[in-house]
């Protein structure tokens, strides 16, 4: 592993040397292009070929390092060459690797602007190398255009791609971009019949491929427009059956290779199967169809480019391997696409399914938060007033005076109720920027104590410490947890009992203890349980990293101590 991350790192030191690298890349290309032109072209064409092949290669040297001005100079040596050579030459791959690096690492100005001029001299070098002037035909003129076109495109995806992969750190830095939202609903607009019909678009773009490539056969060529057919059709199973699909267009070529004689337009086919294969067939038959097509292309250059001699058959064999590989390029990049399109679509489905779970959980850890709440309002609010009506009852026939005193502790003690109501009833209508009113806290203790001691219980609050504000979870929490440990008493600890309520503010953390001398382990061991009371004070401490236990007491009676520590910075 140490001497794979030296190499890695030594690759890294090297790619801040761009000139230098693409220097040493381009010298062995100039060479072969420079050897291979000047064997093709002898006598006094031999000097303006040197020159051009050296004016087109050349400039790769500064690819990436200046690519604007090495596009340049390629395209004023390529012009020169269609209007003053009239002949192609192997170092005319130096415009594909221009175009491709426009794409890839210049402006998009320049990028675009040099894809443009690529395609549009696509034509004119058609025409002048393949026309009448170049000693062809307009048909043999229309075809090389066609695939020069081809072959230009293809390089500038390929930049393009290159160039998309490292936009995301370009990006850095920069202000978003302008909403695009109704371009982006356009497009998608004018694509969703596409993408969601591939045979009937397949089919179509094969019967016009056939239409073109077979037209100039008809009548003359019995074999060569059955063979052009049998290398079309299949097209139009090139995505809904790309394997099956590429088999038949196989063994058409190689039956071409058996019984043709000449070379056919409609063998651009193979080139639209190899890029089929690329981006949506299984691994074997991307790469058997690959292996097959650069096999193949070294027999059609000694099928049909043989007598021409072995330069021409060699140039023909670069070309063609050169144009699989770059079909084959361009279905990786589809399949690349595709699936980063659909990795995109899961993430978002999961990330979909991801809030709608935390909703969910949001919502119940709500519904318990009110539960809790509502629980320790009523729970609390109604076992006073029941205690407050048993007295009553009994004292009004002996004691008016304490009968009355019952009935206005009872009054009191449903108004707060319905105000605690309306407070936590609040939270569910709340509305932007509305306010509610404010929760109980620990300063309100004493004014707790004092109305439970109205309602007949024998109470007593000890306070020690110098108290602190609390935020107001915290203490909502210690309110609500002496609050219900008060109700509990009410319920459960029988006449004639006594309660302590102890508050204790120590210097980093609130403790509480109340205490009860009634029979409340009895009555937590009844049949109906310890009910939901512990549980939500329980879980009140430890929501603000408290704790809180709860039992019996030796001796008799129950009780309940709470410690919640302050927050940080409080």
């Amino acid at each position: 592993m140490h001497r794979l991350h030296s190499a890695a790192a030594a690759l890294g030191r090297w790619r801040r040397h761009v000139l230098a690298v693409d220097a040493a890349l381009a010298a062995p290309v100039v060479l072969a292009c420079a050897v291979l032109d000047a064997a093709a072209h002898d006598g006094s064409y031999r000097p303006h070929t040197l020159v051009v092949s050296l004016g087109l290669t050349v400039p790769l040297a500064w690819r990436r390092a200046a690519p604007v001005v090495s596009a340049a100079v390629i395209a004023t040596f390529a012009l020169y060459q269609v209007w003053g050579l009239y002949t192609a030459l192997v170092s005319d791959v130096a415009v594909l690797l221009s175009v491709y690096a426009l794409a890839a690492f210049a402006p998009r100005w320049a990028a675009l602007a040099g894809l443009t001029l690529a395609v549009g001299g696509a034509s004119l070098a058609g025409w002048a190398f393949f026309g009448p002037d170049g000693g062809g035909d307009p048909y043999q003129a229309l075809t090389a255009g066609v695939v020069m076109t081809v072959l230009a495109l293809t390089g500038g995806t390929l930049g393009w791609a290159r160039r998309q992969r490292a936009e995301p750190l370009r990006r850095l830095g920069r202000r978003p971009a302008p909403d695009r939202g109704e371009v982006d609903s356009l497009v998608a607009a004018l694509t969703a019949w596409p993408r969601a019909h591939p045979f009937a678009v397949d089919a179509a773009g094969a019967g016009l491929l056939a239409l073109v490539t077979t037209l100039p056969t008809l009548g003359t060529s019995l074999t060569g427009t059955a063979l052009g057919l049998a290398l079309v059709v299949p097209l139009a199973w090139r995505r809904t059956a790309t394997a099956p699909a590429a088999a038949v267009t196989a063994a058409a070529a190689l039956a071409q290779l058996a019984l043709s004689a000449e070379f056919l337009a409609a063998d651009v086919a193979v080139l639209f199967t190899v890029y089929a294969l690329a981006a949506h067939a299984p691994r074997w038959a991307r790469r058997g169809g690959l292996v097959l097509a650069l096999l193949g292309a070294p027999a059609a250059a000694l099928r049909y480019w043989s007598s021409t001699g072995a330069a021409n058959t060699a140039a023909a064999t670069a070309f063609m391997a050169v144009l699989v590989v770059a079909a084959h390029a361009l279905g990786v990049v589809r399949r690349a696409r595709d699936q980063h399109v659909e990795q995109l679509a899961e993430r978002a489905r999961l990330l979909e399914l991801e809030r709608a779970n935390e909703a969910r959980l949001a919502a119940t850890t709500e519904r318990q938060r009110i539960a809790r709440e509502m629980h320790d309002v009523v729970a609390h609010s109604l076992s006073v007033i029941i205690a407050q009506a048993d007295g009553g009852r009994y004292a009004a026939r002996s004691d008016p005076a304490a009968a009355v005193a019952a009935l206005d502790t009872i009054a009191g003690t449903g108004r707060q109720a319905l105000t605690d109501m309306r407070a936590l009833l609040g939270v569910l209508r709340q509305q932007p920027g509305s306010e509610l009113l404010p929760q109980p806290d620990a300063d309100r203790l004493p004014e707790l104590v004092e109305s439970v001691r109205r309602s007949g219980l024998d109470v007593r609050l000890d306070a020690t410490g110098t108290p602190r504000p609390l935020p107001a979870g915290t203490g909502l929490a210690a309110y609500r947890i002496v609050q219900e440990s008060l109700t509990n008493v009410l319920k459960h600890s029988g006449p004639a009992s006594r309660a302590v309520v102890a508050v204790r503010w120590d210097p980093d953390r609130l403790r509480l203890e109340v205490t009860d001398d009634g029979r409340g382990a009895a009555a937590l061991t009844s049949d109906r349980g310890p009910g939901q009371g512990i549980v939500g004070m329980r879980e009140r401490a430890a929501l603000h990293g408290g704790t809180l236990r709860a039992g019996p007491l030796d001796g008799g009676g129950f009780g309940v101590s709470a410690e919640l520590p302050y927050p940080r910075g409080s």
